[in-house]
């Protein structure tokens, strides 16, 4: 017999829990499966979520995710995964979701491509932002465990301790939510390292260069990547004279507190500094461990002039950097480039680089390259902005890569002469035989949504004009799906 006494005790998580349910800033979670029957909603949080939604979310979760090559050769199911931030218009829902495999033998390629989201107000959309770390670690171990169950009464139950953990964390968290992300990149080095000169180089405000005054304490730019972004990009370029460094280390919860990104320069033709620069860089990787922050960092090995690409004793000095570089930062991703004001291609290629790093869909435009590349027989891919940020690239080899490191700038300037002067009958410039002959580079102009794109790209065999015809479509819906929250 059931005392009252023990009913209470039996109720009262149960009324916690429907509490916790009401208040949290999840609104939806669901496991999505490609079963027999296609995309479908195989574990759906609140169940009484309307049929229609749930498909919803399983069909543009997994049909933009899908088609891997190695999902679809059937070889590993490991390693096959993509976040990304994914906007529910229709449901004015915003989702962050989590594409993997379930290992299945009956199964085409020998899996099940699976997908977990989670979906908060459109509003609120920071909050996956801001917790990214958090969120990403909680739904991988997540997935990892559905991966080794079969059963839905399994599955169900690690779906449940998933969102119990999600409520548990956001119960806390400040509420409501900016309805931007904003984001703070620093410049840093010493005085006379080409800090601010990069910057007028990625702009193109090649008279702005000549004119440049050394940096006094901080200079403050916004970067926009789109004219309708979502993220408020703040650029600092802190003066590299002595002052100004030894003032912003001593204000180190100002200045390092919540970079998302860094950009470290380093002269390589004023060797003699060097110990003092290495002394900068340790300081303020130090400053950024006691404040817990761990911003990806660009190192810029600037003044790498063309004139210079032959010098052994240039070589000899990039070595011993970075080297030294390596031993005071394993703690941190970092990322070395080569790069000068003499050479655009090196500064956007650092620039586009780092700010990709800050995009929660990198790995989406990745793929979404990788099976266009499949489809359109095209070893590498670039896809660039109208202001020439490459957004995303993906390349079968080094080669091809190299090409591009040649073609992209001079491919976008043709392009746009060429429009000017209405040179062009179609939105695109076709080269060949810059590696032999067999090798084509076709430069080309998409319309994603109200965006204007560029794609370069590196072809094999005969020219296939109309498989990227066919192809595109699917390719610009897809990219139109993940553009809005690139940033």
């Amino acid at each position: 017999m059931t005392t009252s006494k023990t009913k209470a005790k039996k109720e009262k998580p149960v009324e916690k829990n429907e509490q916790a349910e009401k208040s949290s800033i999840i609104k939806t979670i669901v496991l999505s499966v490609f079963d027999e029957n296609g995309p479908s909603p195989h574990i759906v949080w609140p169940e009484d979520l309307k049929q229609e939604a749930g498909l919803l979310i399983a069909m543009k979760t997994i049909s933009l995710l899908m088609g891997d090559s190695t999902y679809q050769n059937g070889e590993v199911t490991e390693g096959v995964n993509y976040f990304g931030v994914l906007p529910f218009p229709d449901l004015k829902l915003n989702g962050l979701t989590y594409f993997f495999l379930i290992p299945e033998p009956k199964a085409r390629g020998q899996a099940l491509a699976a997908t977990i989201t989670i979906l908060i107000d459109d509003e609120n959309k920071v909050f996956f932002y801001e917790n990214m770390k958090y969120l990403r670690i909680i739904i991988d171990k997540t997935a990892s465990q559905i991966q080794k169950v079969k059963k839905f009464d399994k599955q169900k139950e690690i779906m449940d301790n998933l969102r119990e953990e999600l409520f548990e964390f956001s119960k806390d968290l400040k509420d409501p939510y900016s309805a931007r992300r904003t984001l703070k990149i620093l410049l840093v080095g010493l005085d006379r390292a080409g800090k601010t000169s990069f910057l007028y180089g990625i702009r193109k405000q090649y008279s702005e260069i000549i004119k440049a005054l050394p940096t006094k304490g901080v200079e403050r730019t916004e970067e926009t990547i789109f004219e309708e972004q979502h993220s408020a990009i703040s650029i600092w370029d802190l003066g590299g004279q002595k002052e100004y460094r030894e003032r912003f280390l001593e204000q180190r919860k100002v200045y390092l507190y919540n970079v998302d990104l860094m950009f470290f320069f380093i002269d390589i033709q004023d060797m003699d500094r060097i110990n003092e620069v290495l002394e900068l860089f340790t300081k303020i990787l130090d400053s950024l461990i006691e404040l817990e922050e761990f911003p990806p960092i660009i190192l810029c090995l600037n003044k790498f002039d063309p004139d210079l690409k032959g010098s052994k004793d240039i070589f000899k000095s990039l070595e011993l950097i970075a080297d030294e570089i390596k031993k005071n930062s394993e703690r941190f991703f970092i990322k070395i480039f080569q790069t000068s004001i003499f050479d655009h291609w090196s500064l956007i290629s650092a620039y586009s680089f780092g700010l990709s790093q800050l995009s929660p869909n990198r790995e989406l435009f990745k793929n979404q390259l990788k099976k266009f590349a499949k489809k359109t027989n095209s070893d590498a891919i670039l896809l660039l902005n109208e202001n020439g940020i490459i957004l995303s690239n993906y390349s079968k080899s080094d080669i091809s890569e190299k090409v591009f490191e040649i073609s992209a700038p001079h491919f976008q300037e043709l392009y746009k002469l060429f429009k000017e002067f209405k040179l062009l009958k179609q939105d695109f410039i076709v080269s060949s035989g810059m590696v032999d002959e067999s090798k084509k580079v076709i430069f080309k102009k998409i319309t994603v949504d109200k965006y204007n794109l560029y794609l370069l790209l590196f072809m094999k065999k005969s020219l296939e004009i109309e498989k990227i015809e066919r192809n595109l479509p699917d390719f610009s819906k897809n990219l139109a799906e993940i553009i809005y929250t690139y940033i």
